[in-house]
């Protein structure tokens, strides 16, 4: 089992370019176990693409990024093996439309060999039953809402047992009146100790379950701190600035 004294990731000197845009500019910090961490910040700030070369979704262009001690960014890595321990949850959730609802979330732990078929079934139901959508686990995703849709694909993350979850705006393409159900998923995984990586806009619930937040601006992580620290006595005039405006 993990070692619960180390980071699950280490981050060193990270950074992403797109042509001459330093997405991510020379970012270093640690994730650890149990840690709920929220990453906030204006438009074009680098957060999103800072989450995305956490799990090599972006190939970082130097740097390192380690995950449970092992460097994950380097030639011949297992990044198969590393990813079945990481969650993504998307902001438009990615679902695959053609297959009902308990095949999205059973097809990548067998297809993994990390359950087999009548394991990751048990523990969809399991799953389903507890977000109180197991009646919906033979329908498609054009037939579930959008709040819906999140949780299958929340569940369908923790359908693999992951160490931590990243989010990336997991609430930014629902409607208002559907947020607060995927904020009260997310809550309860923080309260189990899931460790998470949340890239959101929703500065309030940042302040309400967050374990440190993280201000990124111009792809640098510029202030980071407790929630309490954080909001309350901001020292970074950028940051007091975005906080004004939000």
């Amino acid at each position: 089992k993990a070692d619960l004294s180390q980071p699950v990731f280490r981050v060193r000197n990270l950074v992403k370019r797109f042509n001459s845009l330093h997405a991510v500019h020379d970012v270093s910090t640690e994730i650890h176990h149990g840690e709920v961490v929220f990453i906030v910040g204006p438009s074009g700030s680098g957060k999103s693409t800072f989450l995305r070369c956490l799990n090599l979704l972006e190939e970082p262009t130097s740097g390192e990024i380690w995950f449970k001690e092992k460097q994950i960014n380097r030639p011949h890595a297992d990044i198969n093996r590393f990813r079945q321990q990481v969650g993504m949850v998307f902001q438009h959730f990615n679902l695959f439309p053609h297959l009902t609802i308990l095949e999205n979330i059973t097809l990548a732990p067998v297809k993994t060999g990390r359950f087999t078929k009548a394991e990751a079934i048990a523990k969809a139901d399991t799953l389903l039953k507890r977000i109180g959508l197991y009646e919906k686990r033979n329908a498609y995703p054009q037939q579930l809402s959008g709040g819906q849709k999140q949780r299958i694909a929340i569940v369908r993350s923790l359908a693999m047992n992951p160490d931590v979850i990243l989010f990336d705006e997991p609430t930014s393409a629902l409607d208002p009146e559907m947020v607060g159900e995927v904020l009260s998923l997310m809550k309860e995984l923080a309260k189990e100790g899931m460790t998470m990586v949340v890239v959101t806009h929703e500065i309030g619930f940042a302040r309400e379950i967050a374990t440190r937040v993280m201000f990124m601006d111009q792809g640098k992580i510029v202030e980071e701190g407790t929630p309490d620290h954080f909001f309350d006595n901001p020292a970074n005039p950028r940051l007091r600035d975005f906080f004004s405006k939000v």
